[in-house]
């Protein structure tokens, strides 16, 4: 037998304010706006997050870091505070800025910024390799560079 709870609000015991909800399981789901489909709630939420200055090596902000190593030009490695349960099943989303002078290029001629996953390094379940880099061709391989805003994130499953 299913049950429902309609409330307008959540509050904490005393009444001043909300409360810290927990869900737990894969099998947790919520419906869609248009209420046809249901998602899983819990696979739809980013696992880890970072927002790196690498102009002036600063994380700028993060979620589920504990370390960010700054390597070399244009190659970062960042520590998990929690793992990932497989060092292979996890999906990965990068972005590049350059705020320094209002998004314009860092070198000269250089087009196509973009971030990527590592792929010289092996995956791994406590940290993610990833490279900021711009200028690839038909002949030419893309230029690690350093930019003022490097985004990462990750969705998968955590240990």
């Amino acid at each position: 037998m299913t049950s429902q709870l309609n409330v307008d609000t959540i509050v904490d015991k005393a009444g001043s304010g909300g409360t810290n909800i927990k869900v737990e399981g894969s099998n947790s789901t919520f419906v869609s706006e248009g209420g046809s489909v249901t998602q899983s709630l819990t696979n739809g939420v980013a696992k880890f997050l970072v927002n790196y200055d690498a102009i002036n090596q600063t994380t700028d902000g993060s979620l589920n870091q504990t370390s960010l190593t700054d390597n070399s030009t244009g190659n970062f490695t960042s520590a998990f505070t929690n793992n990932f349960n497989s060092a292979s099943n996890k999906f990965f989303f990068g972005g590049i800025w350059n705020t320094a002078n209002d998004g314009g290029a860092v070198a000269t001629n250089i087009r196509n910024p973009g971030i990527c996953q590592t792929g010289d390094h092996a995956n791994s379940t406590s940290t993610l390799d990833f490279d900021s880099r711009a200028g690839a061709n038909a002949s030419a391989d893309a230029l690690a560079l350093d930019y003022s805003g490097n985004y990462a994130s990750l969705f998968g499953d955590l240990a």
